[in-house]
């Protein structure tokens, strides 16, 4: 759990410096993406409940969090959808698609 705050707290707290971030209290953290192909997207980081949400395309989809070496790694259930990242990248891997790089906001 030490290190889920210790990567959870790097990874957002890198992302702070440089994104656009709303409604930093019990809610979590909304980050803001531009990603490949100019798409933008959003994740909500909820360190208290271990999960994420990610809006693409006017969809929701709930996700866990998940170990990772570095960084962080969030998942669905049927682990079609991931998200990974450190600092202000992110990778968004949803399916067989190509996967979708980020970057935050400024």
């Amino acid at each position: 759990m030490k290190v889920f705050w210790l990567v959870t707290g790097v990874a957002i707290g890198s992302v702070g410096c440089t994104t656009t971030l709303t409604n930093n209290n019990a809610s979590g953290k909304e980050v803001a993406f531009t990603c490949t192909g100019g798409e933008s997207l959003s994740v909500r980081f909820l360190p208290n409940q271990e999960k994420a949400i990610l809006s693409r395309n006017g969809e929701t989809i709930a996700l866990q969090q998940e170990p990772a070496a570095s960084g962080f790694r969030y998942s669905n259930r049927n682990k079609s959808t991931t998200i990974s990242g450190k600092g202000e990248h992110l990778t968004v891997t949803i399916g067989r698609m190509t996967p979708l790089e980020c970057k935050a906001k400024s």
